[in-house]
């Protein structure tokens, strides 16, 4: 199974061991109602923990630059496979896809020469899997080249994308060659290796024609929690149009997720020409169609984060922590448009974009209306004083919790807002669980 690294962290492992000692002891706490929408998730949990589950519980995380980095997501992962074993994360978008990219507790890099074509894009075109990505070398002087810094690959995948004119590339497991596979064909191309053990994995073009790399990383393994994670800096839930609905279908089918995550709306929320209601169908298509892709998956929304903008008309630097932070009044709202155009000074303050919370009533709504699991992620980071200032007072925290750009979350920030998740999400699961324990009951 992959290692994760610094994310199994000692106060995590003792936080979530104290947490099943009380369910020992019978001390299982305070009832809580069933969160909506996740009883196939908790039952595949429950066929895990019961050990009638013959394959890991699959989490797919799909969101924007939130995700990219792995910081909520990683610590998301953390907590899933020290409770309920490490199955690896998943695939990993190929080569170093876009700047600051990064998975918790493993190390990635590539050669130069990978032509990278990125769905963030709208003028991409082409093949795009999950990950969104693809990377395209003929070379046999190029590499990408995944390490576990704990832990060792018990199973391992390659997407490719198949041509007439494909070349061929080696994989090496481990140091050891695992073998050199053809990209000839047409379409998508699994390349799936189970059994042994290896920390380290590199991919090589063999010189023979151009080799297309949609994704790689650890295939579903026997037990544990897999916890893949797909997040493009500035994504919005549209990327997902440019997404070729054969691979997705292929590659879900392959995955068999429990649970599937969106987490979008921080760039839809910034976007002052918006159409609430155009945000909402689409909402509602995706979900629909990834329910009828993946029929045993639960579905969950997570509402978009506390967000602030200082109009760019102000100063800059380190005169932005100055600005106060006043939600916006009605007729702000009514004439945001015309106040930016004349820079007015009356938004000289930070303040949440109005389009923000229009995103988070049209995710709640559309999620409702597909019986999906949905979370406010602003109201969670919200303290008395509601969610439109939240970002404002973590990033004026000690230490900060948010960066002064008043979208991002820092390490601290995205660490906190997972553990209110984790609670959000798997609270009632526990508590049931532990209820069940105490009665010698199977629950889900």
């Amino acid at each position: 199974m992959i290692g994760a690294g610094r994310c199994a962290k000692a106060g995590l492992a003792f936080l979530l061991g104290s947490a099943l000692s009380a369910c020992a002891s019978g001390s299982c706490g305070p009832a809580l109602a069933p969160a909506p929408g996740l009883a196939a998730f908790y039952g595949a949990l429950q066929e895990l923990e019961s050990g009638t589950r013959t394959r890991a519980v699959s989490i797919l995380h799909l969101g924007d630059s939130h995700i990219a980095a792995d910081r909520f997501s990683g610590d998301l992962a953390a907590r899933f496979q020290v409770r309920f074993g490490n199955g690896g994360r998943g695939l990993f978008p190929p080569a170093e896809p876009f700047p600051y990219f990064a998975r918790q507790g493993y190390e990635v890099s590539a050669s130069a020469g990978w032509q990278i074509a990125n769905s963030q894009r709208v003028e991409a075109s082409g093949p795009f899997g999950l990950t969104g990505i693809r990377a395209q070398s003929g070379s046999a002087e190029d590499f990408m080249r995944l390490a576990a810094r704990a832990g060792a690959f018990s199973s391992f995948a390659v997407d490719v994308w198949g041509t007439p004119e494909g070349g061929s590339f080696q994989l090496l497991l481990g140091g050891e060659e695992a073998g050199v596979f053809s990209t000839k064909g047409r379409g998508l191309i699994r390349v799936a290796l189970k059994g042994g053990m290896a920390s380290r994995a590199e991919l090589r073009p063999m010189g023979d024609g151009p080799v297309t790399v949609l994704g790689w990383g650890s295939a579903v393994p026997a037990s544990g929690v897999l916890y893949e994670a797909q997040g493009i800096p500035g994504a919005r839930l549209s990327i997902m149009e440019r997404w070729d609905e054969d691979i997705l279908r292929a590659e879900l089918e392959a995955l068999q997720p429990d649970l599937i995550i969106l987490d979008y709306g921080t760039n839809e929320g910034f976007d002052d020409a918006l159409s609430p209601v155009s945000y909402k169908r689409l909402l509602g298509q995706k979900l629909r169609r990834l329910s009828e892709w993946a029929s045993g998956a639960s579905l969950a929304v997570i509402g978009a984060r506390s967000g602030a903008r200082l109009p760019s008309y102000l100063r800059t630097g380190a005169e932005r922590r100055t600005y106060p932070c006043v939600p916006l009044a009605l007729n702000e709202k009514a004439k945001y448009g015309a106040l930016l155009a004349q820079e007015s000074p009356v938004l000289a303050r930070w303040h949440e974009p109005p389009s923000l919370s229009a995103v988070r009533a049209a995710q709640e709504e559309a999620a409702a209306a597909e019986g999906a699991f949905f979370w406010n992620a602003a109201a969670a980071m919200a303290a008395g004083d509601g969610t439109a200032c939240a970002i404002h007072d973590w990033a004026l925290a000690e230490p900060a919790l948010a960066y002064p750009d008043h979208v991002h979350l820092t390490p601290a920030g995205a660490e906190r807002l997972a553990a209110r998740f984790w609670e959000a999400l798997m609270g009632p699961y526990e508590a049931a669980q532990c209820r069940a324990r105490g009665a010698g009951k199977t629950l889900f």
